[in-house]
């Protein structure tokens, strides 16, 4: 039986932790901003009304084809597979516009530094991900790295079970660090614990709710 933590556990210190799993977009990636611009776009297309920062991120959930129905997109008219590839089109336009979060590269390399494997687990199509990570010289930073098959984001319940198979992973030792309701349910799915970031694509009062939140990356170094 997979043992979870509750929101209110307390967390084991850094270096009790021999593996750490980063979700990629919004944690690790700064593109709410980019994100936000292509659901408009999507929306004002189809003559919806726009979503503003704030309700995007106390809205935004997997799988995405519910955020897409709260924000009106109508599945009876056209298929998720559709909105989806519309969706990669529009966020590539914008794509080289994006950079890191604030202290990424920093943070990543003091947890290198500390002996302490990192891997990265997102629901972004695996080749865009490796094409990002070696974008930004990134790849040698993760002992492995684990994308999604296809474009319509589900989720990463199943992605993140093969991770913890393919590299004998202990979930007593593991530690999932997201931006997204999404990340919690990941981790309780697999057992390990996690740390949510309110920079991303959820907000500081959602997240507060279901585990415990830090607001700067550089804020895990901390962890004791």
């Amino acid at each position: 039986m997979i043992k979870t933590y509750p929101a209110n556990s307390p967390l084991p210190a850094l270096n009790k932790i021999d593996s750490l799993i980063w979700d990629w977009n919004g944690t690790l990636l700064d593109d709410v901003d980019v994100n936000l611009k292509v659901i408009n776009k999507i929306l004002s297309i189809r003559e919806l009304k726009p979503l503003y920062l704030d309700k995007y991120k106390d809205s935004f959930c997997f799988p995405v084809q519910l955020f897409h129905r709260s924000i009106g997109l109508d599945f009876e008219k056209e298929s998720i597979e559709d909105i989806s590839a519309e969706y990669h089109i529009t966020y590539k336009l914008y794509e080289n516009s994006i950079k890191l979060n604030a202290n990424t590269t920093f943070v990543l390399d003091a947890i290198q530094n500390m002996g302490i494997r990192q891997y990265i687990l997102s629901a972004s199509m695996k080749d865009d991900l490796m094409k990002m990570l070696h974008y930004y010289n990134l790849t040698d930073k993760f002992t492995g790295i684990y994308g999604a098959g296809d474009i319509c984001a589900t989720g990463k319940v199943d992605i993140g079970k093969q991770m913890m198979l393919d590299h004998s992973l202990n979930p007593n030792n593991t530690l999932i660090i997201g931006d997204t309701l999404h990340d919690a349910e990941v981790a309780r799915s697999l057992g390990v614990h996690h740390l949510l970031y309110s920079g991303g694509h959820n907000s500081y009062d959602l997240l507060i709710k279901k585990s415990r939140v830090i607001t700067s990356l550089k804020e895990i170094l901390s962890l004791s």
